[in-house]
């Protein structure tokens, strides 16, 4: 696996003499588990990695600023961002920007006292009137599961969280009776906060039928970016997944089989 890894990162490598960006690319960011981290205003985790070392083989420099995550979307919608990244792909995005898959995704339902009552599908937890949820605002995890948030919410069963680690707490003091996202993400959560760690032995990662992989990556903008650029990175973050590169990031970033259930190689 790491032999054509390396030599996939060669292919890309050599793309740098033929591709560049015309100017620095913005790219907002804010944290989510292991994928995006925070040391003050310098930027950690598998993504920013992603992007240093595309910088690196493409001579694009990537600009990385700390933001709300609630202020993600609107500043790319705004043309305030060039990326959205990571990204779930959403037809309510499509018209702002340009899809590169990087890797595929599964949201799971996830819960921290087990219970043999938990539901089983996507319908089975709507149709429980006690079962409330807690989630990120924002996620989208493919049209049912928007579908859900928004049947919960209209039902004053849904707590809308700004990340991950509201919801983990929100679990945590009972708030909520479960939560339903990529369990890489949340376990990502709480391995990066002292505080939550701990539950990391709680938690219970039950698949929801109606939830199936999906894709996860990148949106170029069609607004901000011009084409030569949109051009550069679609082939730069396409060939990046062909290699396995970003799959190998989390591999080694998270603890061992924590990531079957939730992600896997594009």
């Amino acid at each position: 696996m790491r032999s054509s890894v390396c030599a996939g990162w060669l292919l890309v490598s050599a793309m740098a003499a033929e591709a560049s960006c015309t100017r620095p690319i913005e790219v907002p960011m804010s944290p989510i588990g292991l994928s995006v981290t925070f040391d003050g205003e310098r930027a950690g985790g598998i993504y920013p990695t992603l992007l240093r070392e595309l910088a690196a083989t493409t001579g694009c420099e990537f600009l990385i600023k700390r933001v709300p995550r609630a202020r993600l979307q609107k500043m790319f919608e705004s043309s305030q961002a060039d990326l959205l990244l990571p990204a779930s792909a959403s037809p309510s995005r499509d018209g702002d920007g340009e899809f590169v898959p990087l890797i595929q995704v599964r949201a799971s339902l996830l819960t921290l006292t087990r219970s043999k009552a938990l539901p089983q599908s996507l319908a089975e937890l709507i149709a429980q009137p006690g079962f409330k949820l807690a989630v990120v605002r924002g996620f989208t995890f493919g049209a049912e599961y928007d579908r859900m948030v928004a049947t919960l919410r209209e039902q004053k069963r849904l707590i809308e969280e700004p990340d991950a680690v509201g919801v983990a707490r929100a679990l945590r003091m009972g708030l909520a009776h479960g939560t339903v996202m990529a369990a890489s993400i949340f376990i990502g959560t709480l391995v990066s906060d002292a505080t939550l760690t701990p539950l990391i032995k709680q938690v219970s990662v039950d698949p929801l039928e109606g939830l199936g992989w999906a894709e996860s990556g990148v949106y170029l903008s069609r607004h901000s970016l011009a084409e030569a650029d949109r051009r550069t990175l679609r082939l730069a973050f396409a060939q990046m997944a062909k290699t396995g590169r970003l799959w190998q990031l989390f591999v080694d970033m998270y603890p061992p089989g924590s990531l079957g259930v939730s992600i896997r190689p594009y």
